[in-house]
């Protein structure tokens, strides 16, 4: 595995969750599975761990054709659980900073060096762990997480030799929206062949597209919900790349993202005042939500309370919420949104909490463990995506009995199902398209099923039943995917 991003280390979303949850189900299963990702200056080490060294001496990651383009990476190797380990590639110049891929004063200038060298180290990595020569270099799969981790397929595969060509590859698009897009003068800087851009393998609209590249080379392309592997395929959700992805549909395929249930877990988390499971909940989570009113500062304990967790951004439809807030209050309802984005959007959060004091919470924060109070205090979790290729949040919240809103996009049509009172169906309410209006509704018929409390305790269990545990999509990623690669790879 080969991400910027893993839950534990370092990460700013639901990248980081996927690999670490993947990574372990599939050790689990009696993969071995090692991840590389870079050692930033914001990088924690989980503990406990099993064991943690530095690597003796460094491994060279060549970024540039140059004689002296060639990177000396140190390594800290972590083992996580018996069959996976992490590898945190060492370059201090290029990773100590206070943030993944910028900090305060805006954008890093310079990732797409930082992670061609966290992906040309992981190669050298694999070279050291598993050895040997020929055939038997290296790893069974090399999986690549989203435009920072393209330049492990793109090295592997034009720039290595043909023992490094042989090696199967999955390409994992999380957001189709960034793509790794450089000038030209990138392809000599990157050692990647001129050729490659030359015969349309790396170039779109003039420029060198990472992504594409990784996608034309990958022997499967997987996304992280089958509705968002349809969507990509189309105008609105392709991003200018919608025809070349059709023309590659053949080897993309669709894998609900798991969420990591142990971690997730209302009946033992140490973050919510009271614990609870699926089949006894009520009295817990009236105390999780009385718990949070009071640390937001919101009156009327009995009143339905919506929440929104999310990066706030014009993608997941924050300013929707904003929209609706002044109805929601009307209806009686209270209102608690955490976030941190974009900066117009962090100073509505603000006027909204003042202009509705007592009845609409506002933080701009990014805060784990207040995340988690608000899946096991809300009685509703909103997430009106303009787009959502998965989305985690909406998981998490039925996991702790939060019902979710959501707009009928990627992911979320994947993972919410229509409420229907009269079927005793469905775990969720539905936006089905991205507007105020249609927001509106979704949250005018969660409140009606809000009134009934016996039908509304029915709907909080089917939602705290259903099982998005990693098992299945590892499964997937082994029977659909690694499997019949390394099969084919084999000429088997």
């Amino acid at each position: 595995m080969v991400s910027s991003e893993v839950e534990s280390f370092a990460r700013t979303g639901g990248l980081g969750d996927v690999v670490l949850g993947l990574s372990r189900a599939l050790g689990g299963r009696d993969v071995e599975v090692a991840i590389v990702t870079p050692l930033y200056g914001t990088t924690r080490i989980p503990r406990p761990a099993q064991d943690v060294h530095r690597w003796l001496g460094t491994v060279p990651a060549r970024v540039g054709w140059g004689a002296y383009d060639v990177r000396e990476c140190g390594v800290l190797e972590v083992r996580l659980e018996p069959n996976v380990r992490a590898f945190l590639v060492d370059d201090p110049a290029l990773f100590q900073r206070d943030g993944i891929y910028g900090d305060r004063t805006g954008t890093f200038g310079d990732n797409e060096l930082r992670f061609a060298t966290m992906s040309r180290a992981a190669l050298s990595i694999a070279e050291r762990v598993w050895g040997g020569t020929g055939s038997d270099l290296g790893p069974d799969v090399i999986h690549a997480h989203d435009w920072h981790a393209t330049f492990a397929i793109l090295y592997a595969r034009l720039s290595m030799g043909q023992a490094w060509r042989d090696v199967p590859t999955v390409f994992t698009i999380h957001n189709l929206a960034y793509q790794g897009v450089l000038g030209f003068d990138a392809l000599d800087r990157l050692a990647l062949p001129r050729e490659a851009y030359l015969s349309g393998q790396l170039e779109q609209g003039g420029l060198v597209n990472l992504l594409k590249g990784a996608i034309v080379h990958a022997d499967r392309v997987t996304t992280v919900s089958p509705t968002y592997a349809h969507e990509i395929l189309e105008p609105a959700g392709g991003f200018q790349l919608h025809d070349f992805l059709r023309a590659q549909s053949y080897k993309t395929a669709g894998i609900l993202n798991g969420i990591d249930v142990r971690s997730f877990d209302p009946r033992t988390d140490g973050a919510i005042v009271a614990n609870y499971d699926a089949n006894d909940f009520a009295a817990g989570r009236r105390r999780c939500k009385e718990d949070l009113s009071r640390e937001l500062g919101l009156d009327g304990a009995d009143a339905p309370l919506f929440a929104s967790v999310s990066r706030l951004t014009h993608q997941k439809g924050i300013d929707l919420i904003l929209a609706v807030l002044n109805n929601l209050v009307q209806a009686g309802a209270r209102v608690a949104l955490v976030g941190t984005g974009d900066p117009d959007l962090e100073q509505a959060l603000y006027r909204a909490g003042g202009r509705f004091f007592g009845r609409v919470a506002t933080r701009v924060a990014f805060d784990e463990s207040l995340a988690r109070r608000i899946y096991a205090g809300s009685d509703f979790f909103m997430v009106p995506s303009r787009y959502e290729p998965c989305g985690l949040t909406q998981m998490y919240a039925m996991r702790y009995g939060a019902i979710p809103i959501v707009t009928d996009v990627g992911g979320l049509h994947d993972s919410v199902t229509p409420y229907q009172a009269v079927r005793e169906e469905g775990t969720g309410f539905i936006a089905h398209n991205a507007d105020p209006l249609s927001l509106l509704i979704a949250c005018d018929e969660a409140l009606t099923a809000y009134s009934d409390r016996q039908g509304f305790q029915r709907l909080i269990a089917r939602a705290m039943h259903r099982d998005f545990s990693w098992t299945r999509s590892a499964d997937e990623y082994l029977d659909r995917i690694y499997r019949p690669i390394t099969r084919l790879r084999a000429g088997l």
